[in-house]
């Protein structure tokens, strides 16, 4: 289902996996990027959902402002008002991959956190894979009664 679009980003909420999808279409600014993300919050919490697949193959590489900003602000938002457990895949272009690969550091997905499950993909199809192994091993997904 399409929630929103904007001339800079795709926001979708997959019923069937219950997963926010957030699409960059083109490089954004730092602030653009942080209302990007905080559009994320307000679907995922009227979804339910804490499962997430960011796509920023078109965005251009994640800057350590904004992962910085991600560790130190938006998870922990997140945490607050979605859930108390979060898997977010994220899909990066093959140069910060590679770069994340040999070691770089990108905190939004490297530093080490009990709540929030991430890791990067270049494909899709393995991150998709592994939103669904993960809503099952940390309960990512919310209970229903």
């Amino acid at each position: 289902m399409q929630v929103g679009i904007s001339r800079h980003i795709k926001i979708s909420y997959r019923q069937d996996m219950q997963t926010v999808i957030i699409r960059w279409q083109q490089p954004v600014s730092f602030t653009e990027f942080k209302l990007n993300c905080l559009a994320i919050l307000a679907i995922a919490k009227e979804n339910a959902a804490s499962s997430w697949l960011l796509d920023c193959r078109s965005k251009g590489e994640v800057t350590q402002k904004e992962s910085q900003w991600l560790v130190e602000e938006f998870y922990p938002k997140a945490l607050q008002m979605v859930s108390s457990q979060l898997c977010v895949a994220w899909l990066l272009n093959p140069r910060q991959m590679q770069r994340l690969q040999e070691g770089e550091t990108f905190t939004a997905v490297t530093e080490p956190h009990p709540n929030v499950h991430r890791k990067a993909f270049m494909t899709e199809q393995e991150a998709v894979e592994w939103l669904e192994q993960s809503i099952a091993e940390y309960s990512c997904r919310q209970k229903t009664n």
